[in-house]
């Protein structure tokens, strides 16, 4: 990252301390950076983001000096923290309710790690985001990756196990899951594939298609090294593998233009 890109993760990374949010804000920087690489708009351009909480990434956008409004299903917990930004967070259902915005309001829209979550298929969304895009705006949709090696690897070995998929206790708590708290679950993920069929038939253009691996990364800081080596070579081996076959990394990325 850029001087100036650092400086801008060190401020966050102290607010997202002093919110008590620190690790959350360790573990999603890396997710948080390849998006910020992705848009294209230029500073001053009007930004909604779709799935706002818990805020860091709406604080980078505002002070990268974008021109933000949120939509989210719950934007009350975290009122305190739209205000200090001066951000406007409506509330809204997406698989139940049009986006509370006019036709060709935005320039960008961004829609990271929140479409895994959406029961019934993503379409009706996405052509809600189109609806509200300007002409020539573009959507940034990021979304972990079916094909994610780890995952792939856990799911194999559970079935040469001949068990379950999920876990367990992955298992029970799904189940007890009702009404809004689905949405705090995965309920599928997609290929590179998948996702940008869905992108170009929901009135898009894609215009970048990007693997990215912002999971890997986190547990490679250098200090790690001397505290806990075994598991920093493991990590770092593991890094090795995704970065030289991309398909296999953890994250998808994805634009669309109007």
């Amino acid at each position: 990252m850029a001087t100036n890109t650092q400086s801008l993760f060190a401020q966050v990374a102290r607010s997202a301390e002093a919110d008590g949010k620190a690790h959350y804000f360790r573990l999603h920087r890396h997710r948080f950076a390849a998006m910020l690489r992705a848009i294209t708009a230029p500073p001053g351009a009007s930004v909604l983001e779709v799935g706002v909480t818990p805020g860091h990434f709406t604080e980078l956008l505002v002070q990268s000096g974008y021109k933000v409004s949120g939509a989210d299903l719950d934007p009350f917990t975290r009122r305190a923290l739209w205000e200090r930004l001066g951000v406007e967070v409506r509330q809204v259902h997406l698989e139940r309710e049009a986006l509370p915005f006019d036709d060709d309001s935005f320039e960008q829209v961004v829609f990271s790690e929140v479409i895994e979550h959406l029961v019934y298929s993503p379409l009706p969304v996405l052509r809600e985001f189109r609806r509200v895009l300007r002409p020539g705006g573009r959507l940034l949709i990021t979304t972990p990756n079916e094909l994610y090696f780890k995952s792939r690897a856990r799911g194999i070995l559970r079935m040469l196990l001949w068990q379950s998929l999920l876990t367990r206790d992955e298992f029970r708590h799904q189940m007890r899951l009702e009404g809004e708290q689905r949405y705090t679950t995965h309920s599928r993920t997609y290929t590179m594939g998948e996702l940008s069929w869905l992108v170009e038939q929901a009135g898009f253009r894609v215009v970048a298609r990007q693997y990215e691996a912002p999971w890997e990364k986190v547990g490679l800081e250098a200090g790690r090294l001397r505290t806990h080596p075994l598991r920093v070579l493991v990590k770092g081996a593991f890094y090795a593998l995704t970065t030289a076959i991309p398909p296999t990394r953890s994250m998808l990325l994805v634009v669309g233009e109007r």
